[in-house]
This record gives structure tokens, sequence and C-alpha cells, in this order.
């Protein structure tokens, strides 16, 4: 049985999956293993990992069934005493598995979720990400607002046994999950940076092409979920659904979808009446309501009748 088993869910990944593999044959701690779970993937996946000669390696194929599905499937098979995940497009600090063993000793091997920091490497800049010590704060609340990378996180094998990954999400499932496992064990932070996480237009993000609707749907499934939601203040609720509600409007409005936009807007001002913003939020609805030649006109009179006024 290895200290560690690492979980990789991919999906048509061959131009990356080497890079992320060699990135963990690379760690300085050496006990692991990684199982691969291939989610039906239609390229050359398979032949990437055959030509590696490594033991530690396992590779499991099954139909496409997402993120979480193939993530189960892993969990399910791994031996070792605590599960790491790495994504399929994500890079390891050799250091990665020797931080998170560290921590892991000095609390005993406590079941815990342990989170490294972790960087944000874009086309042309890194950005790292550091978050505030969880300690005194609402766990649950805080993996929501801060959104653990699943490549930065490792959980106990007996977390991994008794909860799996939500399969009906496909964005936001690893925040979901998160939360349900700060609402049973402890969340314990290593604040030194050791992974790399890629932005390229293959994320998951990039592919999609309204990314915010599936988050909206995950936060109102947490929020009505009987043992999250008691454990969430209504002001987090409020706020956490603001900003994505705020954000969907900003992506119509900037693909030039007006009709959505304004029906998200209309929702928005009657279920939010008093939030910020909303004085722009009437005159975006305004600006693209029907005649909008007629509207423009009565908004540019107004105007210079004001400009009158104050002279």
């Amino acid at each position: 049985m290895p200290f560690f088993s690492i979980v990789t869910p991919t999906y048509n990944r061959a131009h990356m999956i080497n890079a992320t593999i060699q990135s963990v044959i690379r760690q300085t701690f050496e006990d692991w293993e990684l199982v691969i779970v291939d989610d039906g993937s239609t390229d050359n996946t398979r032949e990437v990992v055959d030509q590696l000669s490594e033991d530690r390696i396992r590779y499991i194929w099954q139909s496409n069934g997402e993120r979480s599905a193939a993530r189960n499937a892993g969990l399910e098979i791994v031996t070792g005493e605590f599960i790491c995940f790495i994504d399929s497009d994500d890079i390891w600090h050799p250091d990665h598995l020797a931080q998170i063993y560290g921590e892991v000793m000095a609390h005993n091997q406590k079941p815990a979720l342990y989170f490294t920091s972790w960087t944000w490497v874009l086309p042309m800049r890194a950005k790292d990400i550091c978050f505030a010590s969880p300690g005194g704060k609402n766990l649950v609340e805080y993996v929501i607002e801060n959104q653990i990378a699943p490549s930065a996180a490792c959980i106990h094998k007996s977390i991994g046994q008794q909860m799996k990954f939500n399969p009906a999400l496909r964005i936001n499932e690893d925040v979901e999950y998160f939360a349900r496992v700060v609402s049973i064990f402890d969340l314990i932070q290593i604040p030194a940076s050791s992974v790399d996480l890629i932005v390229h237009p293959g994320n998951t993000s990039g592919q999609t092409k309204d990314c915010i609707t599936p988050q909206i749907e995950a936060m109102k499934l947490i929020f009505s979920s009987k043992d999250l939601s008691p454990r969430i203040s209504k002001s987090f609720k409020r706020n956490t659904l603001e900003n994505l509600k705020h954000r969907l409007i900003e992506h119509y409005d900037q693909v030039g979808e007006y009709g959505p936009m304004d029906r998200e807007i209309i929702s928005f001002l009657v279920h939010h009446p008093f939030a910020q913003r909303n004085k722009a939020r009437w005159l975006l609805l305004l600006r693209h309501l029907p005649r909008p030649n007629v509207l423009k006109r009565l908004l540019q009179d107004f105007r210079e009748a004001m400009g009158s006024i104050l002279q």
C-alpha cells in the first residue's frame, strides 16, 4: 500500500497529460500510486500512458461520464492512506507531496481536507494564489468562496470511501464536494505554493459557452442541501448568488445575447431590488428594450435638459 494515491481524470488530453505525469514521477516523495481514469478519450491518451515505463501508474478507461464520474471511479480502486488529485493539464512542483506529507504527519495523519497554495499560469503571466488561513472561519463558506483547486487538495482515504463527487454537476463539482467534506472534517492549509494550474483554451470554462449558469445551479444545490444550508448564513447565500447573476448579465451583454440578458436583469431586479449597481442594470435594460433609437433619443434629450438646467 502506498502512502499517497493520486487520481487523475482525463479526456482527450494526450497532448498535455505527459507533462502532468512527469510532474508526478519527479516528486521527491516517492511512495505513491497514480490512477489515471480515461473518461472516454478518442485521441491517443492510452498510447501516451503506455509508453511510460512506470509500475506505480495504473490506467483505466470508461465511457464518458464527466469528471465527477471519473474521479469516483478512481476513488473506488485506490489503495493509499491519503488521496490526492491532479487534473491532466496541471503540474505539480517536485516537493508537492513532500509538503503535504509533512503537514499530514504534523497532524498525526488526521482525517481532513489538506490543501496547498497554487499558481494560475496564464498565456502571458502568472498569478500566485494564497488564501488567508481558514482558522476561526466558517469552513463551508470558506471553500465556497475560495474554491480550492482539486490539484492542490488531499483527503484521507476514509473520506474518499464514504463521500463521492456528484455526477450531476459538471462545473463546481469540486466546490460542492469539498463543502460536504469540511462540513464533517477539518480543513488544513499548507501555505506553500506547489501547483501550477495551466490556463488554456481547452479548460472547461474555455470550452463552455456559458459557464456561469452551471455555477449558479451548483450554488443553489449547496444552499438547499439539508446538511449544508444550516451551516451557511443567509447573507453569504444572497451575496454569492448576487455576484454570480451579475456576472451572468455581464456575460450576456459581452456576447450580445440581449434577450436572455433582459430576462436576467428583470429577474435580478425583482429578487434583489436593493442591490448595489441596480441603477446601471436599469440603464442596461433600457438600452436594449424595443425601439432603442427612441429610447436613446429620450436619454439624449434628458441629458441636454439637465445640462441646460445646470448652466
